[in-house]
């Protein structure tokens, strides 16, 4: 999983680094992977390669998971317990099957997610706060909000991936029951974590807003962006304004700059997808694009400076 994220980050890179989208996008997957980006990568995995490697050991990962038994278990662990550990796996799992099926075909891994995302929205409607409520800002199948909004950036790109390949009347009950429910619990129950100028407010944005675009609902769209009143003053946007400085460094510090630059650059890339016109890797004089150089670089002077200290201590160090 995390090998195939990095590939998608590199993507990610060269579309932040790349002219912005000429034009609108019609029809599925139109979020982070588009039907614009597929034939590329059907070719890719045909090609002797690391993108070819990544794609085999991950359908190798996947067919045998999908052969187990699966669980959409009521919530009821904390942090690292199993019912926690297992709606992470369970993202995970939708969202690699979806790339599957993009690449190869395969009906095995859009029924598999249509079944899940089902059971998810049969459990989702009836849940109370999660009984290991944490802090302020507790979730529904999370034990806070957080990890319900990176759930759902990975679970509506998989419904994306997957969106022709799912019957109208599960999809009706999938975006009434199950999605719109996260929306409204993430979005209007949550505002304290939603229009916060904070990395767990940017997720909560970009989940909304990525689910907003899969379905057709601009109104989530412009609360994403622009917070819960629209007014401009929370929401995405205002947050690319405060939490980066003008040459991209991220007010958090570089270990929160690594985990919110992933939020940060699927929804930019959703936006670029979805509404071109807004210039999204243009806004605030490129702060996106240069927020991915500062990564980069502070990553490679964490490298460096590691590298050195292991150095000076083996030199220090007598020899027995």
């Amino acid at each position: 999983m995390k090998n195939l994220c990095r590939s998608i980050c590199l993507v990610l890179v060269s579309v932040a680094l790349s002219p912005a989208w000429a034009g609108f996008l019609e029809g599925h997957p139109r979020l982070v992977i588009t039907s614009e980006d597929v034939p590329a990568m059907k070719t890719a995995i045909q090609q002797s390669g690391r993108f070819q490697d990544e794609y085999r050991s991950t359908q190798k990962r996947v067919d045998a998971l999908l052969e187990a038994e699966h669980d959409v278990p009521m919530p009821k662990d904390a942090g690292g317990g199993y019912t926690h550990e297992k709606h992470k796996q369970n993202y995970r799992l939708m969202y690699e099957a979806g790339v599957l099926y993009q690449l190869n075909g395969d009906k095995k891994y859009a029924a598999f997610i249509e079944s899940m995302l089902l059971e998810y929205a049969a459990l989702y409607p009836g849940l109370e706060l999660h009984p290991e409520k944490k802090g302020s800002a507790p979730g529904r199948l999370f034990w806070q909000s957080l990890n319900e909004a990176v759930w759902l950036v990975y679970t509506i790109q998989a419904y994306d991936l997957v969106y022709d390949a799912i019957s109208p009347e599960s999809r009706n009950t999938i975006e009434n029951d199950l999605f719109a429910n996260v929306v409204q619990f993430i979005a209007d129950d949550s505002p304290q974590t939603f229009d916060k100028i904070h990395n767990h407010g940017t997720w909560a944005a970009a989940a909304v807003g990525m689910t907003g675009y899969v379905l057709g609902r601009q109104e989530w769209v412009e609360k994403a962006l622009l917070g819960l009143d629209k007014s401009g003053e929370a929401g995405y946007l205002k947050q690319l304004q405060d939490l980066f400085s003008p040459d991209g460094y991220y007010a958090e510090g570089p270990y929160y700059q690594r985990y919110a630059m992933m939020p940060f650059l699927l929804f930019a890339k959703s936006i670029d997808v979805n509404e071109p016109q807004r210039k999204i890797f243009e806004y605030r004089d490129g702060v996106l694009v240069k927020a991915v150089n500062t990564t980069l670089q502070l990553s490679y002077n964490g490298l460096f400076s590691r590298i050195t200290m292991q150095s000076r201590i083996k030199a220090s160090t007598p020899s027995s």
